[in-house]
């Protein structure tokens, strides 16, 4: 039989030192607007350029006419020629 005195105290862990730094700035410099106000991003010029899609990389028309030629079943579909595709892909990495 054990007895609970002979049993090891537990400890309260404490947080690390990164933490306690952090935790630390944050009180100090916290103001309730700052709190408010969140974090600033801004996007590199070239990000920018993306999300505008000012490349015209896609011919949006011939894509319209892919989907419903798809969607109307007058585009046939080679299964087996696009598998190995996919396996000569895989295996020339």
């Amino acid at each position: 039989m054990m007895s609970i005195d002979r049993t090891p105290k537990i400890t309260p862990t404490t947080l690390s030192p990164i933490r306690q730094n952090a935790a630390k700035r944050a009180d100090k410099g916290a103001t309730p607007q700052a709190a408010r106000a969140g974090t600033r991003v801004s996007l590199s010029h070239q990000l920018q350029a993306l999300q505008r899609d000012e490349s015209q990389d896609l011919d949006y028309a011939q894509l319209d006419k892919i989907k419903s030629a798809l969607a109307s079943g007058e585009l046939p579909i080679d299964t087996d020629k696009i598998a190995h595709s996919l396996v000569r892909d895989i295996f020339s990495l």
